[in-house]
C-alpha cells in the first residue's frame, strides 16, 4: 500500500461521518460499496446488508441517531490481504454533554471510483455499564 492510498482511505473515514450527520443520505455512495455490511451489534444496534438498508438506517434521523459522529486515530493495515482501518469514535449524548465511545473495524477495498468500505464493524467501549448506545444515550 502506497502512502496516497493510505491519505484517501483517511480521508473516506472523515467523510463517512459526515454522511451520518448529513441531512440526507447523499454521500453514502460516495464511502460505501453497494453490497457493504454494517454490523452495529456490538452498539445494541442490527445488522444490515447492502447500502440502501444502511441508508434506511441513517434515514431515521436524530434522534434515534447521536447527534453528530466523530472519528478518532484511524490506523490503516493489512490482514490476510484484506486492508482494514482500526479506529476509534466519539458521539456526545445531547441530555448530559458527556461523550459515549467505541471502536470501528472496517474492511476497505478500492473499487473504479476510490476506497469504500466494504464492512463497518462497530463495539461500545465507554460507557460499558450502559451496554447499548441506546441506553448510554438516556
Amino acid at each position: 500500500m502506497e502512502t496516497k492510498d493510505i491519505v484517501e482511505i483517511y480521508q473516506l473515514e472523515a467523510l463517512l461521518q459526515h454522511a451520518v450527520d448529513h441531512p440526507d443520505q447523499s454521500l453514502f455512495p460516495q464511502v460505501f460499496t453497494t453490497d457493504a455490511r454494517f454490523d452495529g451489534r456490538g452498539c445494541g444496534g442490527p445488522l444490515i446488508e447492502g447500502i440502501e438498508g444502511i441508508k434506511a438506517f441513517f434515514a431515521l434521523g436524530k434522534p434515534p441517531h447521536p447527534p453528530a459522529h466523530h472519528t478518532l486515530n484511524p490506523y490503516v493495515h493489512e490482514v490476510d490481504g484484506r486492508v482494514m482501518v482500526k479506529q476509534k469514535w466519539l458521539i456526545p449524548n445531547p441530555n448530559t454533554g458527556l461523550f459515549i465511545g467505541g471502536d470501528d473495524n472496517d474492511w476497505v477495498v478500492r473499487t473504479a471510483d476510490g476506497w469504500r468500505i466494504k464492512e463497518r464493524v462497530a463495539m461500545m467501549r465507554f460507557p460499558l455499564a450502559a451496554g447499548t448506545v441506546e441506553k448510554a444515550m438516556e
